[in-house]
């Protein structure tokens, strides 16, 4: 171990003495041929040339080479930086900048760095560290350090988007002068602006890691007053909305309401995790006929604790406040809600597993160990893969990796995960097939209204003028209660182009109509990132609500504007024209218009009626139909219709 220290330090002091002038550190053809063959050089190291030669020809170098090559010579023969990056139209850094990423490389690295990141067993402080991005040239530089962040213990909180924006990173604390002397060097502004990771986590979330709860804070909006008082109360089923919340404490919670609203909630489980887990949720609405479904999820990435209690919220207020407040009583009446609030129940409950940040802020799912054989020749073995680029949408492109030790490894084909399957099969289930026309999914964090499509900048689907339009009613009424800000526009354009996504899955291959990927609170400028504050819970929910309901409204102004076909086959009619008249076995069979009618029921007045036997099933099946074709539905259906 002390080998090692005495390495990097050595590697240090020689990476700041020697300055990155091309001359210097890259060895051309023409240097290269005019260099003696004699093998008894000036330097007076015996076979150093030939062995330059040898690896000149080869077409990587192990990390040892690297070192020996740069220290004997002052010649970066460096190996090829990211062979695998997916950003596309992205020109690479000048060989210079590549020879100072590996030499940075070589210094961040670690040989159990991957065995800590998964198990999250090692005992060391960590901080996060923000970067400001000037150029293009720095905005590349981070691009490589992301995409090669399992390697050098390097957790990017956000991602360096544009210039002009800053970059934030989680790292230990040994490793942070490193890495700002890096960014000095290329003329980078850094500033550590969490000292002690693991403290904050602490101080945040003390009650998930007790096993006795303490105090219950004070909110600081009035807006949870509804919460509280539901949470007091006999006729619900009580839930903690002013803490985060195990899975057992959510499904519990789902279960009773299940029970307590018989006839309106159903409990669903949409499939199995990794480790036995049901992933669960409810569909809310009242029973009677097919209605148009909205569709919102959360949790997909395990560290994102906001996410879920966001969906959660909506759930209680869907519920609780249904017959008692209008606006919530018709949303109820008029969609069908499906809500899965934890997509990664697995990933989840090992965030809550530890305090370490290296656990605590996991992202992807808990899959079984996969290895690969990286450039260098070694065995790299990872737990967990990125769900949200394992869906078959330009799978194994943009803003992904490979690498199963990345944050964003995309898996080994599409939806070979059970959770991105158990989401297809879902929304392409006879049961919600061709109803769904809104699909939301809600991540943390950035304050962020996205609409597809993110594998590549400037590409949209071809209604994007109504998603826009949706979106930019849905931010002005989510901005209206708190001042809260959010930026809308695609993902590709306001945060990096991303393939594989369930928001793209769901426009292209469900042919959903309004999709939205939110990221919630905070900004990408505040500094506490996943870890929220949980005096923010109830807020941010409340404000997205507000959004949320804008895109519900829009699904029923669609569904009463068009004509909606009917998807159950099985019950399927020809809309807006009565089917003929049967006939008996003798053609001259005269017609007895009884056996069409069916009469009011008493009380309701005999002189109105419906003339045709389908007009009640026509309403249920299509309930704007009265509106859309009144001629005829006010001759045959007046009773259905209320046309009396």
């Amino acid at each position: 171990m002390g080998s090692v220290v005495l390495l990097k330090q050595i590697l240090a002091f020689s990476f700041i003495l020697v300055p990155p002038f091309p001359h210097l550190f890259i060895q051309t053809s023409k240097v290269a041929a005019d260099r003696p063959k004699n093998k008894a050089s000036s330097r007076g190291v015996s076979g150093l040339h030939q062995k330059q030669q040898m690896m000149k020809k080869r077409t990587v170098l192990t990390p040892e080479e690297d070192v020996e090559n740069f220290n004997h010579d002052k010649s970066c023969l460096c190996p090829p930086i990211l062979p695998h990056i997916k950003r596309q139209q992205m020109r690479g850094p000048s060989p210079v900048h590549l020879c100072s990423f590996t030499l940075l490389s070589l210094l961040l690295v670690s040989p159990s760095v991957n065995a800590a990141a998964d198990n999250g067993t090692a005992a060391r402080q960590y901080q996060v560290v923000r970067a400001q991005l000037d150029t293009d040239e720095q905005l590349r530089l981070l691009e490589m350090l992301e995409m090669k962040g399992a390697d050098l213990e390097l957790n990017f909180w956000t991602s360096p988007v544009r210039v002009g924006s800053s970059v934030d990173v989680m790292l230990p604390v040994d490793k942070v002068f490193i890495l700002q002397r890096y960014l000095r060097k290329h003329r980078m502004h850094s500033e550590v602006i969490i000292e002690d990771v693991e403290r904050l986590i602490i101080q945040r979330e003390r009650k998930v890691f007790q096993k006795e709860g303490d105090d219950q804070p004070n909110s600081r909006f009035m807006a949870d007053e509804p919460v509280r008082r539901a949470t007091a109360t006999n006729s619900e089923p009580k839930f903690d909305f002013y803490h985060y919340n195990s899975y057992a404490q959510m499904v519990a919670w789902m279960r009773a309401l299940a029970r307590r609203h018989s006839k309106l909630v159903q409990f669903i489980t949409i499939g199995k995790t990794h480790e036995g887990r049901g992933i669960d949720g409810l569909e809310i609405g009242s029973r009677g006929f097919r209605k148009r479904a909205f569709w919102i999820d959360g949790g997909i990435h395990a560290r994102e604790w906001a996410a879920p209690h966001t969906a959660l919220y909506f759930i209680h207020l869907l519920t609780s406040r249904y017959g008692k407040d209008a606006e919530i009583t018709r949303l109820v009446d008029e969609l069908t809600w499906v809500i899965v609030p934890l997509l990664n129940p697995d990933g989840y409950e090992f965030t809550r597993s530890s305090t370490n940040p290296n656990v605590r802020l996991w992202r992807k799912n808990r899959s079984p160990t996969h290895c690969v054989r990286d450039q260098w020749g070694r065995n790299r073995c990872c737990k967990g893969v990125d769900l949200n680029r394992n869906f078959d949408f330009h799978f194994k492109e943009s803003g992904s990796s490979d690498d199963p030790c990345s944050e964003i490894y995309q898996g080994t084909y599409a939806f070979s995960e059970p959770e991105s399957r158990s989401v297809r099969d879902a929304v392409l289930s006879n049961r919600y097939r061709g109803r769904i026309d809104g699909f939301i999914t809600l991540h943390t964090y950035s304050q962020i209204w996205i609409h597809p499509y993110g594998h590549k900048r400037d590409s949209y689907p071809g209604d994007v003028q109504d998603l826009y339009s949706v979106g930019k009613r849905a931010t002005a009424a989510l901005s209206k209660l708190y001042g809260t800000k959010y930026v809308l526009g695609s993902g590709a354009n306001t945060l990096y182009p991303a393939s594989g996504g369930s928001e793209d899955w769901a426009k292209e291959s469900a042919n959903v109509k309004f999709v939205y990927l939110l990221e919630l609170r905070p900004d990408e400028k505040n500094w506490d990132g996943f870890i929220l504050d949980e005096g923010q819970l109830i807020p941010t929910a409340s404000e997205t609500w507000a959004g949320v309901k804008v895109v519900a409204d829009a699904i029923i102004q669609r569904a009463k504007s068009r004509r909606v076909r009917v998807t159950n086959k099985a019950a399927g009619i020809r809309q807006y024209k009565p089917p003929p008249v049967r006939m008996g076995r003798r053609r001259d069979r005269p017609l007895l218009l009884k056996d069409e009618e069916e009469r009011a029921p008493e009380g309701e007045g005999g002189s109105c009626s419906d003339r045709h036997r389908s007009c009640k099933r026509w309403v249920l099946e299509n309930e704007s139909l009265c509106q859309t074709v009144p001629v005829f539905m006010s001759d045959q259906c007046a009773f259905s219709c209320g046309f009396c």
